[in-house]
């Protein structure tokens, strides 16, 4: 079958390495190149690199609706496309073009999470399962028809790396199996239920500030799901401190004291006091350092007797 592919950052490689293998890619369609790191030089996509390694002709558009690129993507004559974290949405025009359709992957089980971040989402709303969907695209955000989904169990160790990195290794295959449905015209198109949907918006820096006042595990939650952006952090003794691992602790001796306070230091870190229970910090970044375990952050910090990381950050 004759694929044109959509994706731009890493998680979008090991499927179209996948892919390649099984199926003719005619085409890459992926971001364009930009500025990144402290010299803004340009950085091509991780997909590009590979597409170029693989001698897959690479499209760059900067507006998908463009005459002159749609019809170089009709040129490529795919049967089907594939989009994987491609990072832009297709226009109806683009979406319509295969005869076969336009087939997704989504980090999540339509229809919930639907949106940019459902990994991050589903760790910040404490979820204990999520899983890969494949599915036609529609006009409607993540919202087409259903033709596979896998379930992946949330570990209660998992960040957003860890966890994204489990769904790769789910979706690749279940991705190749879609495809193969896809191919022999058997592929089963399950309508999504749009009043069970929920939503997964984007993160901003905004979602990584800690509120102290909230319960433990909710904290623990979102540093989970901020990992590695945008960080969760705080402000202990005027020193903004990226926070990278943490474990909720409950019972009596984690109540009723100053939210935000470090009341007690262990072996594996400190804890803070939340709203309810207490978070055991194991792991953090403090601004312009290099990540570290909490008990080295401690020999070198000489800590207040009555250290408190502030309610909000300025």
């Amino acid at each position: 079958m004759r694929v044109a592919y959509f994706g731009t950052p890493q998680v979008a490689v090991e499927y179209l390495r996948a892919v390649a293998e099984r199926h003719d890619v005619t085409s890459v369609v992926t971001q364009p190149d930009r500025p990144r790191g402290r010299g803004r030089k340009l950085a091509e996509p991780a997909v590009k690199a590979v597409a170029v390694e693989l001698g897959i002709p690479v499209l760059q558009p900067t507006d998908l609706r463009a005459g002159a690129f749609q019809e170089k993507l009709r040129e490529c004559a795919a049967d089907v496309f594939v989009v994987v974290s491609y990072g832009r949405i297709l226009p109806l025009s683009v979406i319509e073009m295969p005869a076969l359709g336009s087939v997704n992957v989504h980090y999540s089980l339509l229809p919930k999470l639907r949106g940019a971040a459902p990994v991050q989402r589903a760790l910040m709303g404490g979820l204990t399962e999520t899983g890969v969907t494949v599915q036609y695209i529609d006009e409607e955000l993540d919202a087409g028809d259903i033709i596979l989904r896998q379930s992946v169990a949330i570990k209660a160790h998992d960040n957003a790396l860890t966890l994204t990195d489990r769904l790769t290794e789910a979706g690749v295959p279940l991705l190749l199996r879609g495809l193969d449905l896809v191919a022999a015209g058997e592929a089963q198109c399950e309508p999504q239920d749009d009043e069970t949907a929920t939503y997964a918006p984007s993160l901003t820096r905004d979602d990584g500030i800690i509120d102290w006042r909230r319960p433990a595990q909710e904290i623990v939650n979102q540093i989970r799901g901020c990992f590695p952006w945008p960080g969760a952090s705080g402000v202990l003794d005027g020193q903004r401190l990226k926070i990278t691992q943490a474990v909720a602790l409950s019972g009596e001796p984690y109540q009723g004291g100053n939210c935000g306070e470090v009341i007690e230091a262990t072996q594996e870190g400190f804890v803070v006091q939340a709203g309810s229970g207490g978070v055991l910090v194991k792991q953090l970044q403090p601004a312009g350092r290099r990540v570290m375990s909490a008990g080295d952050f401690l020999r070198g910090a000489r800590l207040k007797p009555e250290a408190r990381f502030q309610l909000f950050l300025g």
